[in-house]
């Protein structure tokens, strides 16, 4: 039995990882189901391997996850859905990924904005903070440090809705 549900989870990602990125279909978008998921997610990424591993882990964890490959798609789909967090990779911001990023920070209703980086220095994540980011995603992408970094930043979303915020950079690590 958990062979056959296993296969099945398999079968997600190759279906993302199948769907490259075209003109023709500027978000590619993957929902667990009828329900709403516990978080919701808009990822800008070029990298397969890197969005094949954010849909794996959102799909593991129940999350819906939508897929921009520029931050004005990115924009418009945030405006529908309001995410909790948004992931940007800095390597496809367009333009200067400050402005990028305090784009995507400010265009949906608060939503925590992970900057994904090769480089994740202390310097980096004031930088991020400073222009309206959460915190630094360090590359290449390993599911635990995403599951913390997301779970952090829900926590974060969740607990400044309701007046309790937690300290950001909560989920930084020191290397």
């Amino acid at each position: 039995m958990w062979q056959s549900i296993r296969s099945s989870f398999a079968g997600l990602s190759s279906i993302v990882r199948n769907n490259k990125m075209d003109a023709a279909a500027p978000v590619v978008v993957y929902e667990r189901g009828p329900h709403r998921s516990r978080i919701t997610i808009v990822s800008i990424l070029l990298d397969d391997q890197d969005r094949s591993l954010i849909a794996d882990v959102c799909y593991e964890n129940q999350w819906d996850v939508f897929f921009a490959k520029t931050c004005a798609e990115a924009r418009q789909v945030s405006e529908q859905i309001k995410p909790h967090i948004i992931l940007l990779d800095r390597d496809s911001a367009d333009g200067d990924w400050r402005n990028s990023l305090s784009d995507c920070a400010s265009s949906s209703a608060g939503a925590c904005t992970l900057l994904i980086s090769r480089v994740a220095d202390d310097n980096l994540r004031n930088e991020v903070v400073r222009n309206g980011g959460y915190d630094v995603l360090p590359k290449p992408l390993r599911e635990q440090a995403v599951l913390r970094a997301v779970k952090f930043a829900w926590s974060y979303w969740n607990s400044s809705r309701q007046g309790t915020a937690i300290p950001r950079n909560a989920a930084s690590t020191k290397k």
